[in-house]
Formats: C-alpha cells, structure tokens, sequence
C-alpha cells in the first residue's frame, strides 16, 4: 500500500492508532477480506455501527482500485443499502468489482455477506 495514500486511513492504514487496519486481497480482479468487529464499534447494542459499515464499504471499493491498478481514487458517490443488522463479534466477509467506467467516474459495488447472506451493499463513483 502507498504509505501516502493509505497509511493513516481509519479503515486499511497500518498507522492509524485507533483504526480497523483491515488487510484486503485482490484475485482474479475481485477484492475480499473477512473481518470481525469489536464491539467498540457498535451503534445499538451488539450491532455494528452503520457509519463503520459505510467506511468498509467505501474502503474496500478503494482499495480495489488501488490494488488492482495502481489508482488513487477518491469517493465521488457512495450509494448504500442496508439490509440486515450486521452483529459485532461475527466474521463477515466483504468483497468489491469494478464497474463500468462513466464519463470520468469509474464505479464499483461492494457487498457484505455473513454465511452468503447479503447485510449490507453499496455502490460508488471514484475520481
């Protein structure tokens, strides 16, 4: 990872003192990563808080970019859906593709699934 880019990074930098410091893998142009969340970052009792939920999505879509070609892109749009109450304490699992590339933008989808159930997913524009 570029020390620059991602070293001080909430989610993925190695140098964030109180951050997640969560390691993704690239293969076969999909990232993933499996995790799991104290419950110091729950919202409500035992759930993870959706404001850490939106940074790992955004993140993981990133850092797909990142690994896959080099680019450092920012979040233009992140576009989320919720859909089950991820638990703290619980491995999960999260994996990003590329989309399409418009206009300027390019686009990617992430996905948190638990035992290939989908939590949560969202869809971003980068620049």
């Amino acid at each position: 990872m570029n020390d620059k880019f991602h070293d001080k990074c909430f989610v993925c930098g190695s140098n964030h003192e109180k951050g997640l410091k969560l390691k993704f893998n690239l293969k076969n142009n999909v990232l993933s990563g499996e995790f799991r969340m104290p419950k110091d970052y729950q919202g409500y009792d035992n759930i993870l808080h959706g404001g850490i939920i939106a940074a790992i999505l955004d993140s993981s879509m990133v850092n797909l970019f990142y690994l896959r070609d080099g680019l450092e892109l920012k979040t233009v749009k992140l576009s989320i859906r919720y859909k089950k109450q991820i638990p703290t304490e619980k491995t999960f699992t999260i994996t990003a593709i590329a989309g399409e590339t418009i206009r300027q933008f390019s686009t990617a989808k992430s996905q948190i699934k638990i035992d290939n159930m989908v939590y949560a997913e969202a869809k971003g524009y980068f620049r």
